[in-house]
């Protein structure tokens, strides 16, 4: 595939890519009819052959499947359902090639309903490689026995519902249920019978329907009386009706409909906007608001009251992202419909920030409502051959910079230290290892290779990093190597290597004068390690039981400035990492054992050719348990790769590690890992440990701070029914933030109780923490497995599932995620109460999909498996 990528751009590539579009569900009275589209490409093939599986847990079944005009009809029977499978996955082929569904449709199309009601239970569709079909809210019951109201009530930002021969308590459950999503409703209970729906400016738009329910039994809500009203809040228009009997919500944005919209031309860095608008009835306050979608932030800025507004040419092209518009009147936010509107638009469509000349200018979106686009010009760049330490390549402007000249950086990546070199649009430039060597962090390091422009004062306005042309990514491989010899007699190695995404970089490490190069590889030393900077999980729980329980000579290496350095430096044969006693190891070691690739243990290039690299045996201990984001372990990125790869279960090793990252039955052995062997079973544990996972979208602090993410869980933790709960029931909640958000989540910034309480980063290991608490809620980390194997509850709160894994999910939801999800606030705090109710039981029975072993035998096994592949070499 690399030759082929060498040679064709991605856009030719494509056409003779067959992509396939789920565009249809139709739900019949036995059956089930998805209609797929192949999108036009390159047919080299006279005939098209397809065909359809079912799989359901470990079997799979043939589908009746019929292709006309590049339509796909599979047909799904209904009795696949008869059992209730928590996961149904359909599986298109072409000549028994495996397709894949394309992502870019996925179920935000309106035009697809992918949530239905089957057997009592819900199922969600999604269409993501394959097509899935995953129970949700998997303990509740859906009746057909319908609920009917008696009364509806309207007031401003709530509604207020009363029923007939329904008793409503704190425990009842209100749920919208729409054609994609179904989430659990803020509420109030008034009496017996009547509750009161609040914060539904958190809702989205879109017709929905309304279900209610107690002890995990669920009803739709009727409305055969035709109670039909309105309701106006910030975001958006309610309109309350019967639709075939059943009460239907209908959530409109506000929209505004100006007669003209008139754009001035930027003046001193400023541009003046105008509308005409007599649809928006007393102007009150009114603003313009530039929302962001990407970075989920808005900015408002006070407009006149004929509408007028001198709006900052730097807050609609900050960061270089489309901006949708909106006018902001008495706090109400409306979108603003241009279809119809006269418009006057003097931008020149070229802004100079930041010594960039952008394209810029407001345009009409798909959706008619008023957007702006900003592009900024870009550098074209690629090196196009690597020979003796010199690369060759070109520079290429497309668009216009206030630059004077042209320079190659190149940065380390843990320190940033720079050493620029100027360069002609068509360079040749040998690299200069002095240069390098000066700015180089550590002894073992990564140096970055950007171009970039200066202006006038020798400033970079832009700098990208540089691809090459002959990219063949591995994690251990080069493409030309240099080496110098210091005053001092060490020996410094450069070796030109790639990134994932092509970009070129130089890695560097050190071979110390005094270290003796001879050593021979001894299978029955091993090194082990984890980050090179952590000493928490597989890496060192192995090496405890190898150094106590067998005749391994085991060495475990750690930088000596890490945090856990100073837990285990009592320890005999800790190495600390770049030592001459490490380096020594490094090259006696017959065995290599690490959670991450060796770059984390080993002092120089992982690489063939490097110290008899390639007569070591290679043990990938994992940290964690894969089916969930896609893995970057694949065996294609190696020249030499894991000699085994250790998981967790069956399915782990044939779906995924197998299926996805391609190793052999062989390669991978089914042990559990290492850290499990120090999780108690069943020991009583008390509190809830609260620990999401970060968001990468999420770039500067400002951004966290405007982002849905903060939000969330700043509202969560100030919610006060939650709080009301943890004291009546004298449980603690105690909030683990990502490193990363812990500046922002503390008692001093958020209105808790004192039953709410923050962990500092380092206060406890995660281990201990994990062991400590009865409940954990996170979002997508996978510290949720070793709490489920402790026989303990897990809660998810999947607020933006779809953004998370918009790369893709390696196995069906619940497969990997072992408990109740949660998609709003309220729903997870209800099922919070549901579970200290229920005294902490877990919420989980069958754990066999994801561990094969519930024992503290797991280094045991290991260490077997690796002592056998020894055997067998």
């Amino acid at each position: 595939m690399s030759t082929f990528t060498n040679y064709f751009s991605k856009h030719v590539r494509e056409k003779f890519t067959k992509f396939i579009e789920l565009v249809d569900i139709n739900e019949e009275r036995d059956h089930f009819t998805f209609t797929y589209e192949v999108l036009p490409f390159i047919n080299l093939r006279v005939i098209s052959n397809y065909t359809a599986k079912v799989f359901i847990k470990d079997r799979s079944y043939p589908l009746q499947c019929t292709y006309q005009d590049r339509i796909i009809k599979v047909v799904l029977p209904r009795h696949f359902f008869d059992d209730v499978p928590d996961n149904l996955m359909i599986q298109l082929y072409s000549f028994d090639v495996p397709m894949r569904i394309k992502l870019d449709r996925e179920s935000e199309d309106e035009t697809i309903k992918t949530q239905y009601l089957i057997n009592e239970k819900l199922y969600n569709i999604k269409a993501k490689k394959d097509t899935y079909l995953s129970k949700r809210f998997m303990t509740l019951n859906f009746k057909d026995t319908p609920v009917e109201i008696s009364d509806l009530q309207v007031e401003k930002d709530l509604f207020r519902l009363t029923f007939k021969d329904f008793n409503v308590s704190n425990k009842t459950q209100l749920f919208l249920s729409y054609p994609h999503k179904f989430i659990e409703l803020a509420k109030h209970v008034d009496d017996d019978k009547s509750l009161t729906v609040f914060n539904i400016d958190d809702l989205t738009h879109g017709r929905a329907r309304l279900y209610i329910g107690n002890d995990n039994e669920i009803y739709p809500i009727s409305n055969t009386q035709n109670l039909s009203l309105k309701l106006f809040s910030k975001l958006y228009l309610f309109n309350f009706s019967s639709v075939d009997g059943k009460f239907t919500i209908d959530i409109d944005e506000h929209v505004v409909y100006p007669k003209s919209f008139i754009v001035n031309e930027v003046e001193d860095g400023k541009i003046k906007v105008q509308f005409d608008i007599d649809t928006m009835g007393v102007i009150e306050h009114p603003q313009f608001g530039i929302f962001d979608p990407t970075l989920d932030v808005l900015k408002r800025f006070d407009m006149s009251d004929d509408l007028k507004v001198e709006l900052p040419i730097e807050a609609l092209v900050s960061d270089y992202t489309r901006k949708k518009i909106n006018i902001i009147n008495d706090d109400i936010k409306y979108q603003v419909n241009i279809s119809e509107a006269y418009i006057q638009d003097f931008m020149s469509g070229e802004v100079t920030f930041m010594d960039e000349v952008l394209t810029a200018h407001f345009y009409k979106r798909r959706d008619d409502y008023l957007g702006f686009n900003v592009k900024r010009p870009k550098l074209l760049r690629r090196v196009t051959e690597i020979k003796d330490f010199t690369f060759t390549g070109f520079v290429k402007e497309k668009g216009k910079f206030n630059s004077t000249s042209t320079v190659m950086i190149f940065e380390d990546r843990f320190s940033g230290e720079q050493y620029i070199e100027p360069i002609e649009k068509k360079f040749n430039v040998e690299l200069n290892v002095e240069k390098l060597l000066q700015i180089m962090s550590r002894n073992k390091t990564v140096i970055d290779v950007f171009v970039g422009l200066l202006d006038d004062n020798l400033e970079v306005i832009t700098k990208a990093k540089i691809t090459y042309k002959f990219s063949d990514y591995k994690k251990d491989n080069y493409y030309d190597q240099k080496v110098i010899t210091k005053d001092n007699g060490d020996h410094v190695h450069f070796l030109v290597t790639t990134t994932p995404f092509n970009n070129l970089k130089v890695e560097t490490f050190v071979v110390p004068k005094a270290l003796d190069t001879r050593l021979v590889r001894n299978k029955n030393v091993w090194l082990l390690g984890e980050r090179s900077d952590t000493a928490q999980e597989n890496g060192i729980t192995l090496f405890k039981y190898l150094s106590e329980h067998t005749d391994v000579d085991a060495y475990y290496v750690i930088e000596e400035d890490s945090l856990d350095y100073d837990k285990i430096k009592h320890l005999d044969n800790v190495l600390t990492f770049g030592s001459l006693e490490h380096y020594q190891k490094s090259l006696e070691a017959g065995v290599l054992l690490c959670t991450h690739d060796f770059e984390n243990i080993l002092p120089y290039k992982p690489a063939c050719g490097f110290f008899n690299y390639e007569d070591t045996v290679k043990v990938f201990l994992q940290h964690g348990v894969l089916g969930r984001k896609p893995a970057e372990y694949h065996k294609k990125y190696y020249d030499d790769p894991f000699d085994l790869f250790i998981v967790s279960s069956d399915n782990e090793k044939f779906d995924v590690v197998m299926k996805e990252l391609g190793y052999s039955i062989d390669e991978v052995a089914v042990t559990g890992l290492a850290r499990f062997d120090q999780l108690p079973l069943n020991q009583k544990a008390s509190h809830i440990l609260l620990m999401p996972t970060w968001r990468d979208w999420i770039n500067t602090d400002e951004a966290f701070l405007e982002s849905e993410y903060y939000r969330r869980y700043k509202s969560f933790i100030e919610n006060e029914r939650l709080h009301e709960i943890l004291e009546a029931n004298n449980v603690y909640l105690n909030f683990y933030p990502h490193y990363r958000a812990q500046p922002f989540f503390n008692r001093d910034l958020l209105e808790t109780n004192d039953y709410v309480n923050f962990i500092e980063l380092g206060e406890r290991t995660v281990q201990d923490l994990l062991i400590a608490h009865a409940l954990l809620i996170t979002d997508y980390s996978s510290v949720s497995f070793d709490f489920t194997m402790m026989k303990k509850p897990v809660l998810y709160y999947h607020f933006d599932e779809s953004r998370f894994f918009n790369r893709g999910i390696l196995r069906p939801v619940n497969e990997t995620f072992l408990g109740d999800i949660a998609e709003t606030e309220e729903q997870l705090v209800s099922d919070i109460e549901k579970i200290i109710q229920d005294g902490f039981k877990a919420n989980v029975e069958d754990l066999s999909g994801i561990f094969k072993y519930i024992d503290h035998d797991n280094c045991k096994r290991i260490y077997e498996v690796v002592s056998g592949v020894i055997d067998s070499k």
